[in-house]
C-alpha cells in the first residue's frame, strides 16, 4: 500500500523526494486540485473511496497512510 501510495506521489512532477512527513502543500508546492488528482488515483489504484470531508485532514504522506490503513 504504501509503495504504491509512494508511486503516485513520485509520478508528479512536482515531487522529487518523499517522507512521511513530507507536507503535500508547503513542501511539495501542490494545489487543492493536484491533490484531489493525487487522490483520485490513490482511490482507484487502491479500489478505495476517501470522503470529500476527510480531506481537509490529510496533510502529509504519513496522514495518507494512516488513513488508507484505517479504512
Amino acid at each position: 500500500m504504501k509503495e504504491t501510495i509512494l508511486r503516485i506521489l513520485l509520478a508528479h512532477s512536482k515531487i522529487d523526494n518523499v517522507t512521511p512527513e513530507s507536507n503535500l502543500l508547503t513542501d511539495f508546492g501542490l494545489s487543492s486540485l493536484e491533490i484531489a488528482e493525487i487522490v483520485c488515483e490513490i482511490e482507484d489504484e487502491l479500489d478505495i473511496e476517501i470522503q470529500d470531508k476527510d480531506l481537509v485532514h490529510i496533510k502529509t504522506v504519513r496522514d495518507i497512510y494512516e488513513y488508507v490503513e484505517a479504512i
